[in-house]
């Protein structure tokens, strides 16, 4: 049963590591969109706040008093991290998971990080048959998004996501984030 396992991965490595990819940007997008649209209800509900009084046959508008309110940015930091693991043993996990939070302290680079986890595999002679790392992962966020990592999938994966603390500058009401991400297939 393994090896049927090894060999439809060897054969459909690509086509699941799409299937994740898109998982991960249709995430944002709908994030994006929700925030969009809380966005354009806030704007109705402002509108909705003025009054028109008519006095005399002269139209008069007034607003009714308000609280502004002010955007305040995601902190500063990370947010939400997880990982999970496929056909790998739970130390194993721990030992990525490990090598994950050195990376994420900021003591390995991208380039880094994949070749400490390609010479780990092949200590245990784990087969794989690629790794991605990436943490150039720009985004925009209203709030904290929710990750969903199962164990099962592939062999190791990690999905995290790290607030700037600051707001876009365009001046919408979102905080720069960076999503971070390792997938060993």
């Amino acid at each position: 049963m393994k090896e049927k396992i090894k060999i439809f991965l060897k054969v459909h490595w690509k086509p699941i590591a799409v299937v994740i990819a898109l998982i991960v940007v249709t995430s944002s997008i709908i994030m994006a969109y929700k925030s969009v649209v809380k966005e354009k209800h806030m704007v109705a509900v402002e509108d909705m706040r003025s009054k028109e009084v008519v006095i005399d046959e002269k139209s008069v508008v007034t607003k009714t008093p308000t609280v502004e309110e002010k955007y305040v940015p995601i902190s500063e930091g990370w947010k939400v991290a997880k990982s999970a693991k496929g056909n790998i043993t739970s130390a194993q996990k721990a030992k990525l998971d490990s090598l994950i939070e050195i990376w994420k302290g900021g003591n390995l680079t991208d380039i880094e990080l994949k070749e400490k986890i390609i010479n780990y595999l092949k200590e245990q002679k784990i087969d794989y048959n690629e790794i991605s790392v990436t943490s150039k992962g720009y985004t925009l966020y209203d709030e904290v998004p929710e990750i969903d990592l199962r164990d099962g999938g592939n062999l190791y994966s990690f999905v995290g996501t790290y607030s700037t603390g600051k707001q876009n500058p365009d001046g919408t009401n979102k905080t720069i984030c960076y999503n971070w991400s390792v997938f060993v297939f």
